[in-house]
């Protein structure tokens, strides 16, 4: 059995090259869009050829009109066929490719400036050169394509012209996507979320599933698929029912922008419906952990993005506890404050009733609230450092300044969030207040 793997990555940068500073979801969607259109057309043309392992291709899947850039910017295949056979099928399928695609920006003619706009690599090895690289024949492959993809090319040589730009502008002017102002300062806020997520616990998935035998990890590709696209599809969660814009879906990433709260629902719920609804397609042995920023509207798009990549790094950091979320705001005057969280605790559950609560105008807290509760640190320290300890009786005392009902609700909130956190020392309080700080700037952006 000989493979063949193809990568047009990394996506993301290249996407990031097409801006140009631009700050338009429009531009940066339509971008996502064309690679994954590229992988799609690709794959529809070799899926007679090689049997395709990565990504799923089964069923109807090359057949949808995807609302999204749905396929993953790499592909892994076997075949029996000779290497040289099939790098002859697949360097004539490779041309067929990019000249569909120059016809649908353009012109056919255009097809190897079109390729000169693109970065890809392309491996063919038989199993056993590749298991001397790794046991799995899928880690294997992906080592090298990271490898590969880390040496991005750069050369003196300039194409004429960024066909990747002209499909861009092209598709800009059809779509319906939402901008930055339809997500913040339309709803109400001048801030809105950077959201990106991506898969836990898939390496030993992956290593279990498919080490004997390769052409296993086509069912958890299919899974993957069937989490992004089957029911209530990921784009109608994102786009209908959180008012947000999903840019891309593939594999097990995703990168989204969301207002900070539409309707009834907030940015935290989203997370919490996406990661519940991953275990239920992919697995309850994986999850995901996701990266939040929040930023102001005017914000660099692509500062913001990076940065909230930077969050799902953090948040992927512990080898120990995954399902984590790192969430971060950062002013319009470059004052930040962030948090961590894990997303199975129930300190998440409580602080995504307290936002959603006080966002909804359902619950608030007096003024003077976040003053008093620095001003009291020590005692609050002292008092979960007691054993079963709660900070009822002190609350009662020390934070008695509610005006109204909404006031006396809120507070209670805050009091049972502190009962689950239990500060004992100034580092847990300082990770507290930066919690509870992220929903005062926003209750003071809503107003």
């Amino acid at each position: 059995m000989n493979y063949i793997a193809y990568t047009i990555g990394p996506i993301y940068d290249t996407i990031f090259d097409t801006l140009n500073g631009d700050n338009k979801t429009k531009k940066l969607k339509a971008g996502s869009y064309f690679f994954s259109l590229f992988m799609k057309t690709l794959l529809s043309n070799i899926k007679d050829d090689f049997d395709v392992l990565v990504p799923y291709i089964g069923g109807e899947t090359l057949l949808h009109e995807h609302k999204m850039g749905l396929f993953h910017d790499r592909f892994i295949a076997q075949s029996n066929k000779s290497k040289d056979e099939i790098r002859d099928i697949f360097v004539a399928k490779v041309e067929l490719t990019f000249k569909e695609l120059a016809k649908i920006i353009q012109d056919e003619t255009k097809a190897y400036e079109l390729m000169d706009n693109m970065t890809n690599h392309t491996i063919i090895a038989s199993q056993e050169e590749l298991k001397s690289v790794d046991e799995n024949i899928i880690f294997a492959l992906n080592k090298i394509l990271d490898s590969k993809e880390l040496q991005r090319s750069f050369t003196l040589h300039m194409p004429k012209t960024n066909w990747i730009q002209i499909y861009q502008n092209n598709a800009v002017q059809k779509s319906k996507v939402k901008t930055i102002e339809d997500m913040s300062e339309k709803l109400g806020f001048k801030y809105y979320a950077v959201i990106t997520a991506d898969g836990d616990k898939m390496g030993a998935k992956i290593k279990e599933e498919a080490t004997q035998k390769p052409e296993n990890i086509k069912e958890l590709s299919k899974k993957l698929y069937e989490f992004f696209t089957a029911e209530n599809d990921i784009y109608t969660i994102t786009n209908r029912e959180f008012g947000g814009e999903l840019i891309y879906a593939g594999g097990d990433d995703i990168l989204a922008f969301l207002p900070v709260k539409f309707k009834d629902k907030t940015l935290l719920d989203y997370i919490k419906v996406l990661d519940e609804r991953f275990k239920k397609y992919v697995g309850v042995d994986v999850s995901l952990s996701f990266g939040v920023n929040i930023a102001y509207y005017k914000y660099p798009l692509r500062n913001a993005i990076n940065s909230a990549f930077d969050l799902l790094h953090e948040a992927k950091s512990n080898e120990k506890i995954k399902n984590r979320v790192s969430l971060k705001i950062t002013k319009h005057s470059g004052q930040y404050f962030g948090t961590t969280f894990a997303l199975q605790d129930a300190r998440y559950e409580k602080y995504k009733k307290l936002v959603g609560g006080i966002l909804n105008n359902e619950v608030s807290l007096p003024h003077s609230f976040h003053h008093s509760l620095k001003r009291y640190e020590e005692a609050i320290l002292a008092t979960y450092r007691y054993e079963n300890s709660s900070i009822k009786a002190m609350f009662a005392t020390v934070f008695n300044d509610a005006k109204s009902d909404k006031d006396t609700k809120g507070l209670e909130i805050v009091r049972e969030y502190l009962d689950i956190c239990k500060p004992q020392t100034n580092t847990e309080f300082d990770a507290l207040f930066s919690e509870l700080s992220i929903i005062k700037f926003l209750r003071g952006d809503r107003e």
